[in-house]
C-alpha cells in the first residue's frame, strides 16, 4: 500500500510540474510584453478589455450547462466521451442563446455597464463566450487522459496569441487591439485543444441523442445546484470592474485591470494549472477510497508558501514595483495591488483545492458559498464609496474573510471523508 501511495504521489508531483512548466513559460511571454503594452496602450482601453472579461468570464460557465465538470468522473472512457458530447451539445444551444440576447439588446446592456466604453466589448462578448465555453469539456477530457504536457504547449499558444496579436494591432485596430488579441488568443487555444483532445481520443461521434437525454438526466445536479452559484462566484469578480466604471471613470477601471492582469491572472494560471491536475487526482482518490488529508495538507503548505512570498511583495513595494516596471501612469494600479494583496494569497491557497468538494458529494455545500459569496461582493457594490481605494479595502475584507470560510469547508469536508474510511 505504501509503494502504491509513493508510485501515486511520484505520478502526480511529474504531472504538476509538467503542467506548471508550460504554464510557467505561457505567463513569462505576456508578463514581459505587460512594459510595452502599457506604453502602446492608455488606462482607458485596458478598462475596455476589463469590461469584456466581466462580461464574458461568468457567462462563459453558463454555456455548457456545468456538464463539462463531469468529464472525469465516469471509470469507462466511453461514458465519458459521452459527457463530453453532451456538454459540447448544450454549449451550441446557450451560446446561440447568449448571443441573440447580447446582440439584441446590445444599447442597453451598453448603458447598464459603462456607457459607451461598453459598445465594443459588448460585441466582441458573445464570440469569446462562446469559446472560452465550449473549450472547457476539450480540457476536461485532456485532465481525464492526464495529458499535461499537451495542455502545456496549448497554454503557450493561448498566450502567445494574445500578446502577438494585441503588439501587432496597437497601431491598425483604432485602440482594439487588446479585446482582438484576446478573443484571437482564445480561438487559438480553442483549436489546438480539439486537435490533441481528438488525438487523446476523444470522438464527436455518434451523436445518440437517447443515451445523450440519460446522462443529462443522471448528472442533472450540475446544471440544478452548480451552474448559478458557479456564474454568480466568477460574477463576484465582474461586480468591482462595472462599479468602477459607473462610480468613477475608464481611467480607473484600467488600473484595476492591470493590477489583475500582472497579479490575479498568473496567479489564476498557476492555480488552475494546480486544480487540473488535482482534479483528476481528487476524483480517482476518492474513487478509490483513499484518504484526501495528507495530500491535501501537503498542497495548502505548497501553495501557502508561494503565496506569501507574493504578498509580502506587493504589500512592501507595490506600487514602486508597478511604477518602475509599467510606467509612472500606472502606479495607482500598485496602490490597488496592495489592497488587494492579502485576499489575492488566500484565493491562492483555496480555489485550487474546490474540486475535491464536488468529488466528496459536496456541491451543494459549495453552491451555497458561492451564492453568499456573490451577495458579499455585490451587497459591496451597493455603497457609495468616496475614493476607489476605500472600495478596494472593504472588498479586500469581504474576500478574506468569504476564501477563509471556503477554505474551512473544503478541510472539514476531507476530513469527513477520512474519518468514514477508518474502521469502527
Amino acid at each position: 500500500m505504501r509503494g502504491a501511495m509513493s508510485g501515486t504521489g511520484t505520478s502526480f508531483t511529474r504531472n504538476m510540474m509538467t503542467l506548471l512548466g508550460g504554464t510557467a513559460t505561457a505567463q513569462v511571454i505576456p508578463l514581459l510584453a505587460a512594459p510595452v503594452l502599457t506604453r502602446l496602450y492608455t488606462p482607458e482601453q485596458f478598462g475596455a478589455l476589463a469590461i469584456l472579461l466581466a462580461v464574458a468570464n461568468p457567462l462563459s460557465l453558463l454555456v455548457c450547462g456545468r456538464y463539462e465538470l463531469t468529464v472525469v468522473l465516469p471509470k469507462a472512457d466511453a461514458e465519458a466521451n459521452l459527457l463530453g458530447r453532451l456538454a459540447l451539445l448544450v454549449g451550441v444551444g446557450v451560446s446561440v442563446a447568449l448571443a441573440t440576447v447580447i446582440w439584441g439588446f446590445g444599447d442597453r446592456w451598453a448603458v447598464l455597464f459603462g456607457g459607451a466604453a461598453a459598445i465594443v466589448p459588448l460585441l466582441l462578448a458573445p464570440v469569446l463566450i462562446s469559446l472560452m465555453g465550449v473549450f472547457q469539456p476539450i480540457n476536461n477530457w485532456l485532465i481525464r487522459k492526464q495529458a499535461f504536457r499537451a495542455m502545456g504547449v496549448n497554454k503557450i499558444v493561448q498566450t502567445s496569441g494574445i500578446t502577438g496579436v494585441s503588439l501587432a494591432l496597437a497601431w491598425w485596430a483604432g485602440g482594439h487591439g487588446l479585446l482582438i488579441g484576446y478573443v484571437v488568443g482564445w480561438l487559438l487555444y480553442f483549436l489546438i485543444g480539439v486537435a490533441q483532445a481528438r488525438s487523446k481520443g476523444f470522438r464527436f461521434r455518434p451523436i445518440d441523442l437517447p443515451s445523450i437525454r440519460n446522462a443529462a438526466k443522471v448528472y442533472q445536479g450540475f446544471p440544478l445546484y452548480n451552474a448559478l452559484p458557479a456564474v454568480l462566484n466568477t460574477a463576484a469578480l465582474s461586480v468591482p470592474v462595472f462599479f468602477l466604471t459607473r462610480s468613477f471613470d475608464e481611467h480607473v477601471t484600467g488600473q484595476f485591470n492591470l493590477c489583475r492582469q500582472t497579479t490575479f491572472l498568473p496567479l489564476t494560471f498557476f492555480a488552475t494549472s494546480f486544480m487540473q491536475v488535482w482534479t483528476q487526482r481528487a476524483s480517482s482518490t476518492v474513487v478509490d477510497g483513499v484518504p484526501v488529508l495528507p495530500l491535501l495538507r501537503r498542497s495548502v503548505r505548497s501553495l501557502g508558501g508561494l503565496a506569501l512570498a507574493i504578498a509580502t511583495v506587493l504589500l512592501i513595494g507595490g506600487p514602486w514595483l508597478f511604477g518602475s516596471v509599467f510606467g509612472k501612469e500606472w502606479t495607482v494600479a500598485g496602490e490597488y495591488a496592495r489592497i488587494l494583496a492579502l485576499p489575492l494569497a488566500i484565493q491562492f491557497v483555496v480555489m485550487p483545492l474546490t474540486p475535491l468538494l464536488p468529488a466528496l458529494g459536496r456541491i451543494r455545500a459549495f453552491s451555497i458559498w458561492q451564492v453568499c459569496y456573490f451577495l458579499a461582493v455585490l451587497l459591496a457594490g451597493l455603497v457609495t464609496f468616496a475614493m476607489p481605494g476605500d472600495y478596494l479595502a472593504v472588498l479586500a475584507v469581504l474576500e478574506s474573510l468569504c476564501f477563509t470560510a471556503l477554505g474551512i469547508l473544503v478541510y472539514r469536508s476531507a476530513s469527513n471523508h477520512d474519518a468514514q474510511l477508518a474502521p469502527a
